[in-house]
């Protein structure tokens, strides 16, 4: 059975891959193809994400090449446009003329012939410069600058990587609950330090009778869990508990 991903996770790896691909637009909309591949329109073009990367992105197991390589994908719809006008537009009429002598003739070919080996050489040098600055990516200066920008991206958004799980107890005399709370840092290369865990409590029907907050003064290197314990405070109709990390620091 195929997996189903939608808008939530569709834009969570096109974020990725526009860190190595400025021109890529924002998301409009995705169709599944016949392969179960994910066709995603965008505000300039259009890109195709594999049903296996999207899989790789929701366990964190995308690597920087493997993001450059699907960037590589991006179809923009100006350059379509652009060359199909180029390709359909029809050559103008030349004008007619008068027979000019065989001298001038042979000036003018030679002319010509000029002209035409100028711009084929011109046209050379260009693609050469499109093809050295199309793999300039692959030069270990600018691969380390992507990877700078992945930790950069991971370490101002610490709570989108962090999150808690874990069980809890009540005391003997029912005054406060002990938790087992295990943190998880899914970030490929950012350390967090200093996690705030929120204590939301709720009744039998579900109702939330109110929160409050813990620090967790731990280092949380990537691709970690750590298990804390904390002492809550307990009150009255309190049926069940949840928590949830709510910020920490990059360390």
């Amino acid at each position: 059975m195929q997996a189903n991903y939608g808008e939530h996770e569709i834009k969570s790896l096109l974020d990725k891959v526009k860190i190595f691909n400025k021109e890529i637009g924002s998301y409009q909309f995705f169709a599944i193809t016949e392969n179960f591949d994910y066709a995603v329109k965008l505000s300039n073009g259009r890109i195709l994400f594999k049903l296996e990367e999207l899989e790789d992105d929701e366990r964190d197991a995308l690597t920087p090449d493997r993001l450059a390589t699907i960037s590589n994908r991006f179809i923009s719809s100006t350059s379509q446009t652009t060359t199909q006008e180029k390709t359909t537009s029809p050559l103008p009429k030349a004008p007619k003329q008068t027979e000019m002598p065989k001298k001038k003739k042979d000036i003018r070919k030679i002319v010509i012939i000029m002209a035409i080996v100028f711009l084929v050489v011109l046209g050379g040098v260009k693609i050469l410069n499109i093809v050295n600055n199309s793999g300039s990516y692959d030069t270990g200066s600018s691969y380390q600058e992507r990877v700078m920008t992945i930790e950069e991206i991971e370490r101002s958004q610490p709570t989108n990587f962090l999150s808690a799980d874990g069980t809890y107890r009540e005391s003997f005399w029912g005054d406060n609950i002990k938790v087992n709370c295990v943190i998880t840092n899914s970030a490929t290369v950012a350390t967090y330090k200093d996690a705030v865990v929120r204590i939301t409590y709720y009744t039998k029907t579900k109702t939330k009778l109110g929160s409050k907050e813990y620090p967790v003064y731990e280092v949380f290197p990537p691709k970690s869990t750590k298990t804390v314990e904390l002492k809550i405070d307990n009150y009255k109709n309190v049926n069940s508990i949840g928590w949830e990390v709510i910020s920490a620091l990059p360390y």
